[in-house]
Parts: C-alpha cells; structure tokens; sequence
C-alpha cells in the first residue's frame, strides 16, 4: 500500500510539473541586425553593442560579417550603442521593439583617423 501511495505521489508530482510548465513560454521581441563599415563596405567583425532600455541593458558581439541578434526582448523602445577600436562610436535610438516580431536594423560605423 505504501509503494503504491508513492507512485501515485510521483505522479502526481510529475503531471503538475508537465502542466505548470507547458504555460511559462517565453517569446518577446527580436531585434537582428547588421553593423557595416561605411567607407570600405562590409561587416565589422567584433563590434560590440549594448542596448538600453528603462535601465535595462543588454550587449552582445558582432559575428565575422557583422551581424548580431538580441532576443527575448521586452516590447518598448530601445538604444543601440556601437563601439569599436579603430572606428568612431556610433548610436541608434529610438528601436521599437513588439511582441513575437523581429525589428532588422543596419549601422553604420566610420573608421577613426588612423584606423583599419
């Protein structure tokens, strides 16, 4: 009876656990981009970027080609800083981000005097 009364606990425990996670989905918004550089063309690799909002902040790292993603976002609006040795800083404000919807951004960054 005891082995029994275990079973049907685990159980128990088990469907609950199935069911209370089954409505924790998180989506958010997505904003995916592309940093380039405005003179000689192409990705910037390494760049890095912080996105600000409400005192929320976020970075991440370009890819070789430049490009990045931040996920899971919030809906608001959003700040993009760039930056990276060698180039001018560059910013891009005002990013509305919405629920389940991916906003694409490109930015531009110019090669600092005597820069690559």
């Amino acid at each position: 009876m005891r082995k029994l009364c275990l079973w049907a606990l685990i159980l128990m425990f088990g469907f609950t656990m199935v069911l209370g996670c089954r409505g924790t989905k998180k989506v958010g918004g997505t904003i995916v981009g592309k940093v380039n550089n405005t003179f000689h063309g192409g990705g910037v690799d390494g760049a890095e970027l912080t996105l600000t909002s409400n005192g929320s902040v976020f970075t991440t790292t370009t890819d070789k080609s430049g490009n990045f993603t931040f996920s899971g976002l919030a809906p608001g609006t959003y700040r993009i800083t760039v930056t990276k040795e060698g180039f001018f800083d560059s910013e891009m404000a005002k990013i509305e981000v919405k629920e389940g919807k991916e906003t694409t951004v490109e930015i531009g960054m110019i090669v600092a005097f005597g820069g690559t």
